[in-house]
């Protein structure tokens, strides 16, 4: 076999498809998010949907990112968003949610450091409509961060 052909042949075995299932559960998420008291109160709202769990067994960690939504409005506005879930892959939902004061569309970028972010675990997931509310407290703090 000449070596162009060995090469095909590993490249075919590395490209070879996996057909797993996904199983998405639809939910609508309605809400308000607030800011505390002396942090910033305007800018474009961002907000993203976490397994409060994902993997399993050994291999299970915290947060699992599965939707997001970049400036879904402003605080204190009520929120509606449609999400997909994919069901095998964890469990729990977390909303975080973050203010882009400067509008650069990235958390505290240089420079930055007051832009507000919190999170909430929602306790009735799943359900096909599900309620929170959160207030921003923590300036420039990823999910990680805040999440126990």
């Amino acid at each position: 076999m000449t070596r162009s052909a060995c090469i095909t042949l590993a490249a075919l075995a590395l490209a070879g498809c996996i057909n797993d299932d996904l199983t998405l559960y639809e939910f609508e998420l309605r809400g308000t998010v607030s800011v505390a008291d002396g942090l910033p109160t305007t800018g474009d709202l961002h907000l993203e949907l976490h397994h409060a769990e994902s993997g399993a067994g050994r291999f299970s960690y915290p947060l699992g990112q599965f939707a997001a939504f970049p400036d879904v409005g402003s605080p204190d506005a009520e929120l509606t968003v449609t999400a997909r879930a994919p069901i095998d892959e964890g469990n729990g939902l977390v909303v975080y949610a973050w203010l882009d004061v400067d509008g650069d569309g990235m958390l505290c970028a240089p420079g930055v450091v007051d832009e507000p972010a919190g999170l909430v675990e929602v306790d009735t997931f799943p359900a096909h409509a599900l309620r929170f509310t959160l207030t921003l407290t923590s300036p420039c703090s990823g999910p990680e961060a805040l999440y126990p």
